[in-house]
């Protein structure tokens, strides 16, 4: 990503372009504490203002030299976003507003009210980039942050700083709202990520299944034109030297010497070819041995520093290997003949490497537009993973990869590492923990209903009315004052509107639920406030609750007039908090009272707007879980046939082509002492090299047939149907041309049905499959086999193969089977989701 304006200053001043291809939510992060500290600057000049201009206590300068080292905090977490220490950002973030907030609260506790959104900032904002356990610590350190800022601002009663009332009125009216409009900025940017997750996932998804067939093209492509050809020639020759052994048995032997020749430049170039796609070195010595193995045919000097890399399961090999492959054919291709190259692997905290070339560097512009390092990050994300680029003209180019912890265990890797601070983290969490289901009443899951969040938090404010209006008739009866009667009668109007939203929440009307009860809300946080001023922390933290609850549930449009009420209510009760005298209530010796009751609800409110963001958090990953499950499995399914394709040249085309030429070499030696037996080996050998080819042309035929690209669907799967050992029929209805991803996924999915009706369906059965364009492709798919338990045949790698399949052009695929009823399979690919379709001669 690009680097404009004043965010180079602050994020080094290299020069460099910095490309955040595998992480793009940092940049918002980044963003957005560099707002937070113009924030903090902004207020630290105007307390310097204040202080020699209005309020002449030395006590200013102390809150100004707060908010210059949390200033520097901030400068510092922006740099370790810059040196990919994204967590460590967060936490620095988190803990300079934290501790400022306190200290600068215990100084002046009239700043409880401004500071209160400011201790829940760094949790809406690690919403989107901390997995389950880190947010659920940094949510336990929150609450007590927020304890203790309520618990400093109402019990200790500060230094004594006297500033006018005027002074610490414009302060409120100006710092409630910025912070409001940040907390809603984080809540935009959650609201942004739920759908830019999922979407950027699904466009991932569909480029890798994209980049797979266009690697299965070109190895039918390579062997088709290479090794295929070889053999053809290879027969010929032999061929020829069987019938010039009647006739010039002179030219027999040099012929069969270059027979030989040719055949082990076919087998040298056969194994090339096994190695690209799947490099042995790999699967039997790990990582660091495979691109060392790399770096030493490398034509730029490369070097490979390793510091505790171990084995790891072959689908976090294979796709770091390809990464690094890929980034090391860019750097050949582009970064000069002067340049070095330098490979940086690291297993510490995650597995992440760095890949360095003394290059030419690129323009970012070019890099996006790239498919190479597209590939990079859709492979590294599939796996947990993140890529970043630094480059810079004439500077050379970095790449750093990471695989952090989390993805490492899911993979089943363990290390006997010991973390610093494991027994705080658990304490954090296990604080969270207990306030959560202290708050809900039941166990947090990870796919949420959306009717029980809004209904929890609609029984509490239900509660507060039933409690304030109580509150505002005591108020009347003690002061005779009839607004506070009128207060009841709001507390009493609002409870009954709740019970209608309630109402409309059973029936599923989640949109006008929110939007009735966000009204009530801001309504309820205005009234108490009006009523008793010094619950105006509390009130700016009921305020932005509905933003928060709105994040996962409404659309762009209705989201962003959520957003500007939420300011504009913040604004309101700001007002009415600094303005209105209320009904009087800490009066006649009840300071502790209203002490405790602020205590109590401020606390309320950071457990409310902390489980929101939680909600928030868990609606961020079951939106983009399934995606990256599908994700992972296409990139897992597509290295396993690298390697079944690897074995089988290997084991197969390869160990004959070895023979051949040995066989060739017998010959010619035989040529001067038995030449009775070098008819019958060179027959032997023009066998043998007839069924290497044609074993080598069904090869290739399985990886990308021919009839596919050359004739279309319709074409490809009758040539299937013939030769499948079960009675199948093709119907097509409509069928034409259409996009090379469409017909190779179409064709793919049907053929792995196919195959497991052939294992699974019994003898005796019969398979049809139709073919429609009506309104977008579909197929169905139908044996009249043993059938089977639909649980059972979900759970199988070929059906989830074709899900993903499908999935990733847009299509969609259902199942209907029973014991003894065979399986039908019916896919649908939408007229939207074809590409080029007034293109495609339908």
């Amino acid at each position: 990503m690009e680097r404009r304006g004043a965010r180079s200053a602050l994020a080094g001043l290299r020069g460099h372009e910095i490309i955040e291809i595998g992480a793009p939510e940092w940049e918002r992060l980044r963003t957005y504490i560099q707002a937070d500290l113009v924030g903090v600057v902004v207020a630290a000049a105007w307390l310097t203002a204040l202080r020699f201009v209005v309020v002449f206590d030395d006590w200013l300068i102390a809150i100004v030299s707060l908010l210059l080292v949390m200033a520097a905090f901030l400068v510092r977490a922006i740099h370790m976003i810059h040196r990919y220490r994204r967590f460590a950002a967060v936490v620095v973030f988190a803990t300079a507003n934290w501790v400022v907030a306190i200290l600068v609260t215990a100084i002046v506790p009239f700043a409880l009210a401004t500071l209160a959104l400011a201790v829940l900032l760094p949790v809406l904002v690690a919403v989107q980039h901390m997995n389950h356990a880190r947010l659920s610590a940094m949510l336990g350190a929150t609450m007590l942050a927020g304890t203790a800022l309520v618990v400093v601002g109402r019990v200790y009663g500060g230094v004594g700083v006297a500033a006018p009332a005027p002074v610490t009125h414009a302060l409120a009216i100006v710092f409630i709202p910025f912070i409001t409009v940040l907390v809603s900025l984080a809540a935009w940017q959650n609201h942004v990520m739920l759908v830019a997750r999922a979407e950027a996932l699904q466009e991932s998804r569909a480029r890798l299944v994209a980049a797979a067939d266009r690697e299965r093209r070109e190895i039918e492509r390579n062997l088709r034109d290479g090794a295929q050809q070889r053999l053809v020639a290879a027969a010929e020759q032999a061929r020829l030297a069987q019938c010039l052994l009647a006739t010039r048995p002179d030219r027999v032997g040099p012929l069969l010497g270059r027979l030989s020749d040719d055949l082990q430049e076919a087998s040298a170039e056969l194994r090339k070819l096994a190695h690209g796609i799947y490099p042995p070195q790999l699967a039997q010595y790990g990582l660091e041995t495979a691109l060392r193995a790399v770096a030493q045919h490398s034509p730029l000097p490369t070097t490979v520093n390793a510091v505790g890399i171990g084995r790891y399961p072959p689908e976090i090999e294979i796709n770091i290997y390809f990464c690094l492959l890929e980034a090391l054919q860019n750097a050949t291709k582009h970064a000069g003949g002067q340049a070095t190259v330098t490979i940086a692997l690291l297993d510490r905290n995650g597995l992440s490497f760095d890949f360095r070339d003394t290059g030419r560097g690129a323009s970012p512009a070019h890099l996006r537009a790239g498919d190479g390092m597209i590939n990079m990050n859709d492979r590294l994300g599939a796996i947990g993973g993140t890529l970043t680029i630094d480059t810079r003209s004439g500077g050379g180019m970095r790449l750093h990869g990471h695989l952090p912890r989390s993805a490492l265990e899911s993979a089943g890797v363990r290390r006997s590492t010991r973390e610093p601070g494991r027994a705080v983290r658990a304490a954090l969490v296990g604080t969270w923990q207990f306030i959560a289901r202290l708050y809900t009443g039941v166990q947090r899951t990870t796919h949420p209903h959306p009717q029980r969040y809004i209904a929890a938090g609609l029984w509490t404010m239900l509660g507060f009315a039933l409690g304030a209006g109580a509150l505002a008739l005591l108020g009347y009866a003690a002061t005779g004052l009839r607004w506070s009667l009128a207060a009841a009668a709001g507390c009493g109007v609002a409870a009954l509107l709740i019970l209608v939203t309630l109402r409309l929440l059973r029936r599923q009307r989640v949109e006008r639920a929110i939007a009735i009860s966000a009204a009530i809300t801001w309504c309820f946080a205005l009234g108490l406030t009006a009523m008793v001023p010094d619950a105006l922390p509390y009130a700016t933290l009921v305020t932005v609750a509905p933003v928060l609850l709105s994040v996962a549930y409404l659309r762009r449009q209705r989201f962003k007039l959520v957003m500007a009420c939420t300011v504009g209510t913040a604004v309101a009760i700001t007002l009415a908090g600094r303005y209105l005298p209320g009904i009087g209530l800490g009066g006649h010796g009840r300071e502790w009272l209203v002490d405790l009751l602020v205590i109590a609800l401020v606390v309320l409110g950071f457990t409310r707007a902390s489980f929101l963001a939680w909600q928030n958090h868990v609606m961020l990953v079951a939106r983009a879980e399934d995606l990256q499950e599908s994700r992972a499995r296409l990139v897992a399914a597509a290295d396993r046939e690298r390697r079944e394709i690897e074995r089988n040249l290997h084991d197969g085309a390869q160990q004959r082509l070895v023979a051949a030429a040995v066989q060739s070499r017998v010959a010619q030696r035989l040529l001067a002492t038995q030449p009775d037996r070098v008819g019958p080996l060179l027959g032997q050998l023009t066998d043998d090299l007839q069924e290497a080819g044609a074993d080598l042309r069904d090869l290739a035929h399985g990886i990308y047939p021919p009839q596919l690209a050359q004739y279309g669907l319709e074409t490809a799967l009758r040539a299937v149907a013939q030769h499948s050992p079960l009675p199948t029929t093709v119907n097509a209805v409509g069928i034409g041309r259409y996009a090379p991803e469409i017909e190779i996924n179409l064709y793919f999915c049907l053929l792995e049905a196919m195959q497991n009706a052939i294992k699974h369906a019994g003898e005796k059965a019969t398979v049809t499959i139709d073919l429609r364009d009506q309104d977008g492709l579909s197929f169905d798919f139908r044996d009249d086999g043993v059938g089977g338990s639909p649980q059972l045949i979900r759970s199988g790698h070929g059906i989830t193969n074709m899900y993903d399949r499908l999935g990733a052009i847009g299509g969609t695929l259902t199942i209907d089977t029973s014991p003894g009823a065979g399986v039908h399979l019916h896919g649908d690919i939408p007229a939207g989701a074809l590409p080029g379709t007034p293109a495609c001669g339908r």
